[in-house]
C-alpha cells in the first residue's frame, strides 16, 4: 500500500503550550461564570436603584446583562439574555423576564424596581422598628416600557437572514470567524483571540452548545494530521486513486469552512456492499467529532430541523434509491440549496412559515444513489469503490484518529490559512481549471476541494499522489480528463430536454423496427437521399414535422418543428420534469441559432393537417454542439 512520506502531529513544546492555554482559558471561564449579582438595594457604580440616567425608558439601564436586539416586522422583539442566548419575547411575565436574566436576576430589580416597606431596628428607639423603603420585586410594565422602546430605536431584525449559528463563517473585511457556541473566535498564525457571542457587521452570533475550539498554537503543513488523513485515504480501492482521496481531503476542509464559502461542495461516495462506506465516514466523523452530525437513511426534515442556523457539515450515510419515496431525492435537494447558501421555508403547524438558510456542507455514501438531475450531480463530485483486494497475509491498516486534537488541529489550519487559501489558492485553481474549459460550476465545485486539499498538506504532497500541481498546464488537462465523463452527465436543461424527446420513439413501425425521433432527425440530416414526405409521416405520429435545408432561413440545415402541445408529445414528457408543455420553455433556453423562434417566438408548421406554432430544432448546428460539449 502506497503512504505517505509525513504523518505526524503537532507535539513537544508547542503542544504543551496548547494544552497550558486551554488549561488558562478554562480558569478564567469558570471564574467569569461566578460573577457577583449584587443585591438590588445595593447601588451599582453609585447609582441606587431605579435612578439611572434615562430611567425608566430613554435608554437601557447602565451595563445591564440583557441586550435588546430589535424587533421584525410584525412587531416580535428580539434580545440576547445574560447567558448569550436568543429570545423572542412575546410575554411580559416574571418567568420570561426571569429567563432573560438568569443568573442575574437581581439586575433586574435594581433597573426596574418596585418598593415596599420593610421593618429594621432602630438605633435611636429600640423597643420600635422604624421602617424603610426597600426594592422587594419588578415593576415588570417599566420593563416593557422600556424593552420596547429600545427595540423601537433598533434596525428592524430578521431572524431567518441575521441569526448565525455555529460554524465557519466571514466578516466584513473577510475575516475567518469561527463559532464555537460560546465564543467567536479569530486567528492567525501568531495569535487567536475570542469574545463572546454578539451583534457583529449585522449578523447576530448566540450562545449555543458548544462544539469544538481551534488548536491554541499554529499547526504547519508537515505536522497537521491531514497527513495522516491521507495515508488513510490512500488505503481504500478508489477509481481515481490519484485524485479521489484529494478531494475528500478538500472536503474535511470546505466542511469545516461552512458559511465562510461562497460555494460548498457536496461529495458522494458509491460503491457495492463491503467496499469500506461506512468506514470511511467513520474516519471522517471522527477526524471531525464534535463539528459533524451523522446520519443514516434520514429525511430532509431531519436534517433541517437539526441544522437550523448552524453552517456545521452532515455525513448522510445509506441515501440509497428506494422505489415509491422520494425522501432521498428531498436530501439531495436541500445539499444543492446549501451549495449556495439558499432560504428553505417550511410551514409549521401555527400556520407560520420557519424560514433559514442552508449553509451545510454534505458528504453522502450509497450503493445506489437516488435519482439526481444535472443541476445536483454539478454541485458534487462523485468518489467510486471498488472492493479492497488483499493479497496473500497482508493485512488491511488500521485507521488512527485522535478525535480530541484532530478537529482542532484542522480548524486551527483553516483559520491562519483562509486569507491564503480565498485570495491565493482559490483564484489560482479556479484559472488554472478554466483556461481547459471547464464550467464555472465544475470549478465552484473541484476548484474548491482542490484549493482545500493544498492548503491543509501543502503541494508537495499532492505531487506525491499524483497531481502535477508544479505544472499549471498538465494539472488543468489533468483534472479537465478525469471529470470529463461526470461533467458530460450535467447538460443545460435546454440540451437534456432535446435529448430526452430525440431518444424517444415514435409510436409506430416502419420496416420492422419502431424508430426514435433522433433515427429519423439523424437519416434526414444524413442522407440527402431520403425523402422528408417520409420523415414528415413517421414524425408527425409524435406531433412533430421537419424542415428541409434552408427553408427555415439562409445557411440553415434541416430543422425539426416542435410545438407547445400534442396528446403524443404529452405522453413523451408525461413523466420529466418537462411535462403539461414545459419543454416549449425549455427549449427557449437554447443559443438562437440552436432553437431558431421565427417570427413571433415560433414559426407555423402544419402537423396533422393542422398549422401550429413551432420552435425549430436546427440539427447540423445542434449536432455540432454536441459534439463540442464534453
Amino acid at each position: 500500500m502506497a503512504t505517505t512520506k509525513k504523518a505526524q502531529t503537532q507535539t513537544g513544546s508547542r503542544a504543551i503550550r496548547a494544552i497550558f492555554a486551554d488549561a488558562t482559558r478554562s480558569v478564567a471561564d469558570e471564574a467569569a461564570n461566578t460573577l457577583p449579582d449584587p443585591d438590588p438595594n445595593e447601588p451599582r457604580d453609585g447609582i441606587k436603584a431605579g435612578q439611572w440616567p434615562g430611567f425608566p425608558s430613554s435608554n437601557m439601564p447602565p451595563n445591564h446583562p440583557v441586550q435588546i436586539i430589535g424587533r421584525d416586522t410584525d412587531g416580535k422583539i428580539y434580545a440576547l439574555t445574560a447567558t448569550g442566548h436568543m429570545r423572542v419575547i412575546e410575554k411580559w411575565d416574571m418567568p420570561t423576564l426571569y429567563d432573560l436574566h438568569a443568573p442575574h436576576s437581581n439586575a433586574l430589580k435594581w433597573a426596574f424596581p418596585a418598593f415596599g416597606e420593610k421593618k429594621v431596628p432602630d438605633p435611636d428607639n429600640p423597643e420600635t422598628p422604624k421602617k424603610i423603603q426597600v426594592v422587594k420585586r419588578v415593576e415588570r410594565d417599566l420593563v416593557a416600557e422600556c424593552f420596547i422602546n429600545e427595540a423601537a430605536r433598533k434596525p428592524d431584525f430578521d431572524p431567518n437572514t441575521q441569526h448565525r449559528g455555529r460554524g465557519g463563517w466571514v466578516d466584513s473585511q473577510n475575516n475567518f470567524v469561527w463559532h464555537s457556541g460560546g465564543w467567536l473566535w479569530k486567528g492567525s498564525k501568531s495569535s487567536l483571540s475570542r469574545s463572546r457571542p454578539a451583534q457583529h457587521d449585522g449578523f447576530l452570533y448566540t450562545r449555543q452548545a458548544a462544539t469544538i475550539e481551534p488548536w491554541s498554537e499554529h499547526v504547519a503543513q508537515e505536522e497537521s494530521p491531514a497527513l495522516r488523513a491521507l495515508q488513510d485515504l490512500r488505503t481504500w480501492n478508489w477509481e481515481r486513486p490519484w485524485l479521489d482521496p484529494i478531494l475528500l481531503l478538500g472536503w474535511l476542509a470546505t466542511s469545516i469552512m461552512g458559511g465562510a464559502l461562497r460555494y460548498r461542495p457536496i461529495i458522494f461516495t458509491t460503491g457495492g456492499a463491503g467496499v469500506g462506506k461506512s468506514r470511511l465516514q467513520e474516519l471522517i466523523g471522527g477526524m471531525l467529532e464534535g463539528v459533524v452530525s451523522t446520519t443514516v437513511n434520514t429525511t430532509a426534515a431531519g436534517i433541517y430541523q437539526r441544522a437550523k442556523h448552524d453552517a456545521l457539515p452532515f455525513l448522510v450515510d445509506e441515501l440509497e434509491s428506494k422505489p415509491g419515496s422520494s425522501r432521498a431525492e428531498s436530501v439531495i435537494e436541500l445539499a444543492r440549496v446549501a451549495y449556495s447558501g439558499g432560504d428553505i421555508s417550511r410551514g409549521g403547524q401555527d400556520h407560520e412559515a420557519t424560514t433559514f438558510t442552508a449553509r451545510q456542507s454534505f458528504m453522502f455514501s450509497a450503493i445506489n444513489p437516488p435519482p439526481m438531475g444535472a443541476q445536483d450531480k454539478s454541485r458534487m463530485a462523485v468518489l467510486n469503490l471498488g472492493r479492497l483486494q488483499l493479497t496473500a497475509g497482508q493485512v488491511k491498516r488500521e485507521m488512527v484518529i485522535k478525535p480530541e486534537v484532530d478537529g482542532r488541529m484542522l480548524l486551527r489550519q483553516v483559520m491562519d490559512g483562509w486569507s491564503e487559501f480565498s485570495k491565493g489558492l482559490l483564484p489560482s485553481y479556479a484559472g488554472i481549471l478554466n483556461e481547459h474549459g471547464l464550467s464555472a460550476r465544475a470549478i465552484d465545485t473541484f476548484g474548491t476541494l482542490l484549493a482545500a486539499a493544498e492548503l491543509l498538506v501543502g503541494p508537495a504532497e499532492l505531487e506525491d499522489m499524483g497531481l502535477p500541481v508544479s505544472h499549471p498546464r498538465h494539472l488543468g488537462e489533468v483534472i479537465a480528463a478525469a471529470t470529463a465523463i461526470e461533467r458530460t452527465e450535467n447538460l443545460d436543461n435546454w440540451h437534456a430536454c432535446i435529448d430526452h424527446l430525440m431518444q424517444s420513439a415514435i409510436d409506430g413501425w416502419r420496416e420492422g423496427v419502431k424508430p426514435t425521433v433522433g433515427s429519423v432527425c439523424e437519416r434526414v440530416r444524413t442522407d440527402h437521399q431520403f425523402e422528408l414526405s417520409h420523415a414528415r409521416e413517421r414524425l408527425a405520429l409524435a406531433n412533430l414535422s421537419i424542415l428541409g435545408r434552408g427553408k427555415a432561413g439562409p445557411n440553415t440545415g434541416p430543422c425539426l418543428a416542435v410545438p407547445a402541445d400534442g396528446p403524443t408529445l404529452q405522453n413523451i414528457f408525461g413523466n420529466t420534469i418537462w411535462h403539461k408543455s414545459v419543454w416549449y420553455s425549455a427549449l427557449k433556453q437554447a443559443p438562437t441559432d440552436i432553437v431558431l423562434r421565427g417570427l413571433g417566438n415560433a414559426q407555423k408548421v402544419k402537423i396533422n393537417g393542422s398549422a401550429k406554432h413551432c420552435l425549430l430544432i436546427d440539427l447540423q448546428k445542434f449536432d455540432e454542439y454536441a459534439a463540442k460539449v464534453e
